[in-house]
């Protein structure tokens, strides 16, 4: 069975921005809640504490969440 990965609305995301040696980390103080769920692919990105990195679908963007506001949602 096909799923897909959500972030709710209501979840505190943070963007991202180039860090040290050009790798990606939460830009914390820009953190937002989100108005709307989003649908997003998880990253293996390291560096961002209790959060964890998700390309947005359809969006050149990354944003960080705690990966237990996460939804598998069956397709």
């Amino acid at each position: 069975m096909k799923s897909k990965t959500i972030i709710p609305k209501g979840t505190s995301v943070c963007p991202s921005e180039l860090g040290h040696n050009n790798f990606y980390y939460p830009k914390l103080n820009k953190c937002t809640i989100l108005t709307d769920d989003i649908e997003v692919q998880q990253l293996a990105y390291a560096g961002g504490g209790n959060l964890t990195a998700y390309k947005v679908n359809g969006q050149n963007s990354i944003v960080w969440a705690q990966k237990k506001f996460i939804q598998e949602v069956n397709i």
